[in-house]
């Protein structure tokens, strides 16, 4: 990934959507401002200045884009809290392991507040397109082919054996 191509990502921001971002971004523009760092020490003034330049804008990016993306992933994990479908694959998997967090504590607190049994859930992905139907948990589900969501144990059991979706092992 170079520069121009950080900067695309950084200015995807502005429209809300959360895309998909190599694994390693955070560490490639660390990785950049590193080598800018070195070049530095023997850098003429103009060069010096210009490296400079790069190295604040890198890291406005990388707060930005950080900043961003946090927010889309507590704004995806209330959504969840709420019902609705929520598409993971466009997180990288540190911000997946973030999203899932977020929703185990919002449900431990949703517990804590009304008291509610909490149901163990299982986060499946969704291979084929499911009809519209209301989970054990009272929610309406609408899953389509893909999608990875997590369910009450007892819907998602159903579907991996009606072979309509698989589980997802992760840690909590």
């Amino acid at each position: 990934m170079d520069i121009d191509e950080i900067i695309a990502v950084w200015e995807s921001l502005r429209n809300g959507e959360l895309k998909r971002l190599p694994e390693d971004f955070y560490e490639t523009i660390q990785t950049m401002i590193e080598e800018r760092e070195k070049k530095k020490a023997y850098a003429d003034d103009d060069e010096y200045y210009r490296l400079e330049d790069e190295i604040r804008t890198l890291k406005r990016i990388r707060k930005d884009v950080f900043e961003a993306r946090v927010n889309r992933i507590l704004r995806m994990a209330w959504m969840s809290m709420c019902g609705c479908r929520v598409d993971e694959d466009s997180m990288i998997e540190a911000e997946k392991d973030l999203y899932r967090k977020i929703v185990d504590l919002l449900e431990k607190f949703k517990f804590k507040i009304f008291g509610k049994k909490r149901e163990e859930k299982i986060l499946v992905r969704i291979k084929k397109d499911v009809p519209e139907f209301e989970g054990v948990d009272g929610r309406v589900y609408r899953l389509r082919r893909e999608d990875v969501v997590l369910l009450p144990k007892l819907n998602a059991k159903a579907l991996v054996e009606g072979g309509i979706a698989e589980k997802i092992e992760y840690k909590r």
